[in-house]
């Protein structure tokens, strides 16, 4: 069951991995778009643009659904049984999957509150300012999951398994969240960007350490069996 635990985790990070160059890509994108001069892109463009980015960031939300719900979630669980100490990780998702969901909701009602009317977008402000509420609701309860489930968890894993590489991971997403919150306090806004760099990182390093101690305990698993 342990190895099956890691497996299923490894492949959590994996598909995490993927919704992180998704979110870099989604930044990128916005800040190119809005460097150029709205003459250049014109009003479709705009809407163009702001309609792409949100349904990329649908897209994102269902990666990290599948990656948490179908991955994270019987991953933790299965380790919880095998170390109660990961309990706090498995709980963690519960609060990770709740706060996608609120967010999906947030990107609803921002998408149904813009409207392109001739020669002008028509902004409903006050579903577009509840949405980004709710967005904001959603992401303060992922928040709480992501630190149980991923921060909690780096550290746990390497307690268990004496892998360094699963502290720097838990160092990393530290430091990613610290980042977050300058990016959203305007400080820098190059942090906001060098947080997802640095997220993307952390789940390479977690799938690399996951694979190590794979590797290890399948090999003692053998050598026990042969003798």
């Amino acid at each position: 069951m342990e190895i099956s635990a890691l497996e299923t985790l490894r492949d959590g990070f994996l598909h995490l991995l993927v919704a992180v160059i998704m979110v870099i890509a989604a930044e990128t994108a916005s800040v190119f778009s809005t460097s150029l001069p709205d003459t250049l892109i014109g009003l479709a463009g705009i809407v163009g643009t702001l309609t792409f980015l949100i349904l990329l960031l649908l897209v994102v939300v269902v990666i990290l659904l599948y990656a948490i719900f179908g991955k994270i979630w019987p991953g933790m669980r299965q380790l919880s049984e095998v170390d109660s100490g990961f309990r706090i990780c498995y709980t963690g998702t519960a609060p990770m999957i709740a706060g996608l969901l609120i967010v999906v909701l947030g990107l609803v009602m921002v998408a149904m509150a813009v409207e392109e009317r001739p020669g002008a977008i028509k902004i409903a402000k006050a579903n577009f300012i509840a949405g980004l509420v709710v967005i904001l609701v959603g992401g303060i309860i992922g928040l709480i999951g992501h630190i149980m489930t991923f921060v909690v968890g780096a550290f746990k894993l390497h307690g268990k398994y004496q892998n360094s590489l699963y502290m720097v991971a838990g160092i990393l997403f530290v430091v990613d969240i610290i980042l977050m919150f300058l990016g959203l306090g305007r400080i820098l806004t190059e942090f906001l960007r060098l947080g997802g760099i640095l997220s993307a990182v952390g789940c390479i390093i977690m799938y690399i350490a996951l694979g190590d101690t794979i590797n290890k305990l399948s090999t003692a698993a053998t050598t026990s069996a042969q003798t």
